[in-house]
């Protein structure tokens, strides 16, 4: 039998599509078969479980038997619990005083770990008692010893008796007039009744001695008090406003004084104090004037070193000095 080439082409054709179509139901038989061996999938949303194993299976029950009670070898073990969810990282926040170098708005949460929390100011600075001459509302821990040298011969000794209270001891070298030597101190007790917020507030007592004067001994009173406005949590740069009175009787007079402290850096703060003095009494009116203090801080937790420029004003008698250098020294022993 002949076959024509269009019929022999036609006749070829066919092969190869009757191959292809066995080919696919072939495929499509054994995927078929693997998909029904894997078992039906989770539903969609569903959380997905381990495969149960048959030792994992309750015995069966027959029919009709009273279901036993649960007992306490029927409770889930420790390890058949739930995994706890993983944590997120995320650490409450930590209020309060306290930091960090500063930055942080007053009252604003820090998250941070309890290792990382705003430092205490009350620890890391030790000079966060003063401005420059004037005091803060700031006291010393609780059993903290302090020794102050200011311009070498002027010495102070303190002690924090409680965290909001401290006791300064100020004095001279013995003086020479004469045959007699002059004693002078200050003691001062400080009291920081406030902490509220950024605001913090003290009272001042002061008890101010001459001994050996030909004139005989003198003893005044001082009263005053200091209010510190912080500017961030950690209250490492604030400032402050003090009065303080002196007891002298007919020459009595009144010392104010403003002052800022601002903390540039872990290892330094910039000072600025303008102190007046009114006099109360026209005994004592030649000393009013007006004293503008800039400085510059160390502050350390155990030690802390000022260096300051004064430079007095509206004065009678011109000084001598244009500017009259200060150079203060603390360091303290805390609990």
């Amino acid at each position: 039998m002949t076959i024509d080439p269009p019929a022999a082409q036609m006749q070829t054709s066919m092969k190869l599509k009757l191959r292809a179509f066995g080919c696919f139901c072939v495929t499509v038989t054994w995927a078929l078969g693997s998909v029904a061996q894997a078992g039906p999938g989770p539903a969609p949303g569903a959380a997905s479980e381990p495969p149960a194993t048959p030792a994992s299976e309750p015995p069966a029950t027959a029919p009709g038997a009273a279901a036993a009670a649960p007992s306490a070898s029927a409770a889930p073990s420790a390890a058949a619990a739930p995994a706890p969810a993983p944590q997120s990282g995320y650490v409450a926040p930590a209020y309060g005083y306290g930091a960090t170098p500063s930055g942080h708005a007053f009252g604003a949460p820090v998250a941070r770990a309890p290792e990382l929390r705003l430092r205490d100011p009350r620890v890391a600075n030790a000079h966060a008692d003063r401005v420059v001459l004037l005091p803060t509302a700031y006291t010393h821990p609780e059993g903290t010893l302090y020794l102050t040298s200011n311009e070498l011969v002027i010495l102070q000794a303190g002690y924090a008796i409680t965290d909001s209270t401290q006791l300064t001891l100020t004095g001279l070298p013995p003086l020479s007039e004469g045959p007699d030597k002059v004693l002078l101190f200050d003691l001062s007790l400080k009291n920081a009744f406030l902490r509220q917020g950024p605001l913090r507030l003290a009272g001042i007592g002061s008890v101010s001695g001459v001994f050996g004067i030909d004139q005989g001994n003198l003893v005044l009173g001082r009263v005053g008090a200091v209010a510190e406005l912080c500017f961030e949590a950690d209250c490492e740069s604030s400032a402050s406003l003090s009065s303080h009175v002196l007891l002298a009787g007919p020459g009595t007079f009144m010392v104010n004084g403003v002052g800022v402290i601002w903390r540039i850096a872990d290892w330094a703060a910039l000072l600025l104090e303008v102190d007046t003095a009114v006099p109360l009494g026209g005994e004592v009116g030649e000393y009013s004037g007006v004293l503008v203090a800039p400085g510059f801080r160390f502050p350390y937790r155990t030690w802390s070193l000022d260096l300051a420029a004064m430079r007095p004003l509206d004065t009678e008698d011109p000084p001598e000095l244009a500017l009259y250098p200060w150079i203060s020294f603390t360091y303290r022993f805390l609990p």
